[in-house]
């Protein structure tokens, strides 16, 4: 209700002077899709005029409908050479081995790629920005996105923030608003003068809590001072002037406001600077979704038993691909437990390895979302991504988390806080036992349920909506464009000054100047006392 009525209201102040804002999302990663497909589908509701530019990079993205209330969507057909590149990253090799920093750059490097071609292929042919110009837009929505980590070893000027900066300058856009699909990102902190905070905020694909041992903060400081030293963007070619330079981090750091997907319920406690607007849980409207239909095959599945286990390891790691070990293990276990039904999201035809179980049930597909807002789901097996914990979050199911790799590992971490979910490695899959007691605890232990569902109300019950938040936040943007009131000194501060490094020698100095002087007082008293008793002997 309490939704309903403020979006009444947004729509009301909207229709008296909308707004014209430009998403940018290229199609290469389904997640990221769905979060700024959610963004220009709020700004829509909320009565402004919304165009999706969604240039594809992944053919099989082009027909899924992202979009709602968003009716006016631009797409830009890939050249050859980019769709060839527009190849699914493997991710399959991470259910059995560990995701370290390392092991992404292979990844990088495709997106990396994927982003320098798609910059050329806007550079050769601007038909598309040459139409899109008469519409004279306020605002450039976006995802801040650094696919290159470690840039300087991959390819140069090919990230895809380098490409927005060009269109919104060929667009002449006043307000460039970055979003995140993820919680945070430490360069788009540093591009802003935000604190970081490595002693209590991991990083984002930290497997630590936030009441992190000595190695611990060890590793995770630096890592941040690793990004903060050695990651920068360079100055790129304007598409107006190839003589021109446009300084993105300077354009970055200039944007009015940033969305990032966290949610200060949920998330770890941190230091946000004014320009840091967090919408996590724009996603999620808990009364429609509660008020949504499953189809009559789901509702019989789901009348068969008590208690209902929904399993799913999201749209980038499949659940075909684990170890047949692993597979294994599950089968055991929900055939040790024939009084509860599980729903089991398997992207193959294949499933003999299941015994034909009376209580398991397949599907390539589930309606992931309507499940969880289902009162029958009793548990929530997840790998722990960032929309699905921010889903089961919202719906108050406990859940046991399996997370595979980068950022699942710390928002399993997150959403344990709260004292309403399990936490497993990916590889006590093979553990029979294990898993069994884990799956026994989650159903039969009550505080579990309790502690999700209190969470549930608290992030229904929070003062300002995400969907208020991102619609104000980006109409003031449209509104007033970049806001240099909002523009911290410490942006402009070296890595020294920042962090206080310079004072801490300061004082160091002096502390030891001091010791060394007690030393030597000490001393030359001592030596002072010892030289006439000397003399008298």
């Amino acid at each position: 209700m309490k939704n309903t009525i403020s979006f009444v209201f947004l729509l009301c102040v909207g229709l008296v002077s909308p707004f014209n804002y430009l998403v940018f999302c290229p199609l290469y990663a389904h997640s990221h899709h769905k979060f700024l497909a959610k963004i220009a589908d709020t700004l829509s509701d909320a009565g402004h005029n919304v165009t999706f530019l969604a240039p594809i990079i992944i053919r099989k993205y082009e027909n899924v409908k992202y979009l709602d209330s968003t009716k006016d969507i631009v797409y830009i057909q890939p050249s050859k050479k980019l769709e060839s590149l527009g190849v699914t990253s493997d991710y399959s090799k991470f259910w059995n081995q560990d995701a370290t920093a390392i092991q992404f750059v292979p990844a990088i490097r495709a997106f990396t790629k994927m982003f320098e071609q798609l910059y050329e292929d806007l550079k050769e042919d601007l038909t598309v920005l040459d139409e899109l110009k008469n519409r004279k837009f306020d605002a450039l929505v976006f995802e801040f996105l650094c696919p290159t980590a470690l840039r300087e070893l991959t390819f140069k000027n090919s990230n895809l923030k380098l490409l927005v900066s060009a269109i919104a300058e060929y667009l002449d856009i006043k307000a460039v608003l970055p979003s995140l699909s993820m919680t945070h990102h430490p360069l788009m902190s540093r591009l802003i003068g935000e604190p970081s905070s490595p002693s209590v905020l991991p990083s984002m694909i930290s497997s630590f809590g936030d009441d992190m041992t000595f190695p611990e903060r060890l590793q995770n400081t630096i890592g941040d001072i690793f990004f903060t030293l050695f990651v920068h963007f360079p100055p790129m070619t304007s598409f107006k002037n190839p003589e021109k330079l446009i300084d993105v981090e300077d354009m970055t750091a200039r944007s009015p406001f940033m969305f990032m997907n966290g949610n200060p319920y949920l998330d770890y406690p941190r230091p946000l600077l004014t320009k840091s607007v967090l919408i996590g849980g724009i996603s999620v409207n808990v009364t429609q979704l509660k008020q949504e239909k499953l189809s009559e095959n789901y509702n019989q599945i789901l009348s068969k038993n008590k208690k209902n286990v929904l399993i799913s390891f999201g749209s980038m790691i499949f659940s075909k691909d684990m170890p047949q070990e692993y597979k294994d293990t599950i089968v055991r276990v929900i055939e040790s437990r024939q009084d509860v039904t599980f729903i089991w999201k398997y992207e193959e035809e294949d499933v003999s390895f299941a015994k034909n179980l009376p209580n398991l049930y397949f599907s390539k597909w589930v309606p992931q979302t309507a499940l969880l807002a289902d009162s029958r789901i009793s548990a929530f097996v997840t790998h722990a991504g960032l929309g699905s914990v921010t889903e089961l979050s919202y719906m108050g199911k406990p859940a046991v988390l399996i997370p595979i790799f980068a950022d699942q590992l710390r928002n399993s971490k997150t959403l344990a806080r709260h004292n309403g979910s399990i936490t497993l490695s990916k590889y006590d899959l093979s553990d029979f036992d294990k898993l069994r007691n884990a799956i026994d605890t989650i159903l039969n232990e009550e505080s579990f349920k309790i502690n999700a569902e209190r969470l549930s109300q608290q992030l229904q019950d929070q003062p300002v909506s995400p969907q208020d938040l991102l619609v104000r936040h980006a109409e003031f943007a449209a509104k007033y464009g970049e806001l240099p009131n909002l523009d911290p000194c410490s942006r402009q501060m070296s890595f020294i000054s920042f962090y206080m490094i310079d004072i801490i020698l300061f004082f160091g100095v002096i502390i030891g100047s001091v010791v060394l002087g007690v030393v030597l007082i000490t001393r030359w008293a001592f030596s002072f006392c010892v030289r006439p008793k000397q003399k008298v002997q």
